[in-house]
């Protein structure tokens, strides 16, 4: 049996992308609401992420950290696909 995750399949709450992300929530979300994440919504409304958003996340972190701000980071970012 494989345990691998697709990589756009939502399985992951904030509480763990903040972890795996170094993230706070309150980024998480302007980061949705700039439109660089789209995550998943589950029954109750709950944002679920995919690994693949967890990676856009962390990709917005290091242009954030290189001094690149949000429109920067949309430009880069649709040029990418």
């Amino acid at each position: 049996m494989s345990h691998d995750i697709p990589p756009r399949q939502a399985c992951f709450p904030i509480r763990v992308v903040m972890e795996m992300t170094g993230l706070t929530a309150r980024q998480i979300r302007y980061y949705e609401e700039q439109g660089l994440v789209k995550p998943d919504r589950n029954e109750g409304n709950q944002r679920m992420f995919s690994l693949f958003d967890i990676e856009r996340l962390n990709t917005v972190k290091a242009y954030i950290e290189k001094g690149i701000n949000i429109a920067g980071i949309k430009a880069i970012m649709s040029s990418d696909g």
